[in-house]
This record gives C-alpha cells, structure tokens and sequence, in this order.
C-alpha cells in the first residue's frame, strides 16, 4: 500500500504555507522491551500480519496503480490534490490551490517540479540524486513488502503508545540508506504512524504522517484520512487499476 505519495503532501503544504511546522513532533509515550509486549512475536510474523491485515500477497501484488483524490486546508487556502501512482515507474502529485495548478512527478528515469504557489514560472527538473535517492517512492507495496529481496533491512525495536494504541516499533532502513520508522497497530496489524527524514527545499526535516480510517479498496485496505504537522488530508476516491494517460510521465 502506498505510503510515500502521501509524505509528498508536506512538500505541496510548504508552498502554500511558509510557516507550516516541519512535523518533528515526538510519539508520546515510552518504547517497552519487546518481551513485556502484549504478544511476544518476532519481525517476520509481525509484517507477515500487517500485509494479511492490508489484504494479503495476493491482491497486493495485482495492484499495479493507485489514484487517490483528497483535499486539505492550509493556511486559509483549499488545496486539492490527485496522487497518481504507477509501480515502480511514477509517482505525481497534481494540486490545485488559490487558482493556480502545479504538479510535481518522478519516474525511474528524471523528476520535475511546477510550483506557481512557490513563483515558479515554469517547470524545473530534479537532480540526478534526488532521482536516484528517490525510487524508493515509486513502491506501491512498499518497503516493508518483501523487504528482504528489495535489500532493505528491518529491525523490530519493541513497543510504543502511539496516541493510546500500542504499536510495534519497526525501524527499516532502506537500500539506498534512508531511514524509516513504522509503528503497527498491534491490534489491527495496521500502520498508524510513519516516521522519516525527507528533504524540502533543501532542507532535511523530520516528517511524521498518522493514518486512519482505513477503507477496503478492490480486497486491500487504504487509509483515507492522514495527519500531519500541516493538518489533515482526507481522501474522498481511492482507486486502483486504472488507465493511466501517458501525459502524466510528462511536463508541460
């Protein structure tokens, strides 16, 4: 299940919102040894439940694009917004606020990025490293989906409270080093929270991202409702398969 699409929007709530928070909000509570946890359970049966809990290897594994339609207020401004993913070949962000439209997309090639909101003019590409730093993004299933074969490498750091839910602690570190943390609802085996390091306008800030609301989608569960320092997004379509227009791998 895509995850990064939605990080993305803290870049987009940066444009309409100079003073927007960076997300570097501690989860309260404190992290518990993982023998004195509700269940004693070990990091493979753990994420082999959380992809159960999202539908299964299955029906994850026919997803091979998302289209997710949401909406969120910042700073006065409605911003609409259309994440379009394709598996491991897109990832665009289409938005719409205070009557102008911009977009940012990466495939597995080049990035681009057309921010009116910001002053852009027209549109500006991504470095070769941001590219290549990140793929990762172009993951529908994501990295905790067959982690071991895509050489990321998961370590299970216990237990924590989370807004009063006990989650597992998951910390995975991708293959190309980045560092994300997951905490797993130990209830639900669902993702209430991600934690990350991203870099926005050149800077590098710690992002945290809450999901809820979980809708089944064609058999696999989408969170249509995520929270973040700027506010909350709330996705009114979520849709899978769909035909993809090749102008979307495209700037204008």
């Amino acid at each position: 299940m895509t995850k990064s699409g939605i990080l993305i929007l803290a870049m987009i709530a940066g444009f309409i919102n100079a003073n927007a928070q960076s997300g570097n909000v501690p989860v309260s509570g404190n992290t518990l040894n993982v023998q004195t946890a509700v269940a004693v359970m070990g990091l493979d049966e753990i994420i082999a439940g959380y992809i159960k809990a999202l539908g299964g290897k299955e029906n994850l594994e026919k997803i091979k694009n998302v289209v997710m339609e949401g909406s969120l207020t910042v700073g006065g401004a409605e911003i609409q917004v259309t994440i379009t993913q394709v598996d491991k070949k897109l990832m665009r962000q289409d938005i719409s606020a205070m009557g102008m439209i911009g977009y940012d997309f990466l495939t597995d090639k080049e990035g681009w990025t057309f921010m009116p909101f910001q002053g852009m003019q027209k549109p500006e590409p991504k470095t070769a490293d941001e590219v290549k730093e990140s793929q990762s993004d172009l993951d529908i299933a994501g990295p905790l989906f067959n982690y071991e074969a895509k050489g990321n490498k998961a370590e299970l750091l216990g237990t924590e409270d989370v807004e009063g839910t006990t989650c597992y602690k998951i910390k995975v570190v991708l293959a190309s080093g980045k560092e994300q943390t997951y905490f797993i609802d130990v209830k639900s085996n669902l993702i209430v929270r991600l934690q990350e390091k991203r870099k926005f306008n050149g800077k590098e800030v710690e992002l945290k991202s809450d999901f809820s609301d979980y809708k089944e989608v064609e058999g696999v569960k989408m969170p249509f409702s995520v929270s973040q320092a700027f506010g909350t997004v709330l996705f009114s379509s979520v849709k899978l398969n769909q035909t993809i227009d090749d102008k979307l791998y495209k700037h204008d």
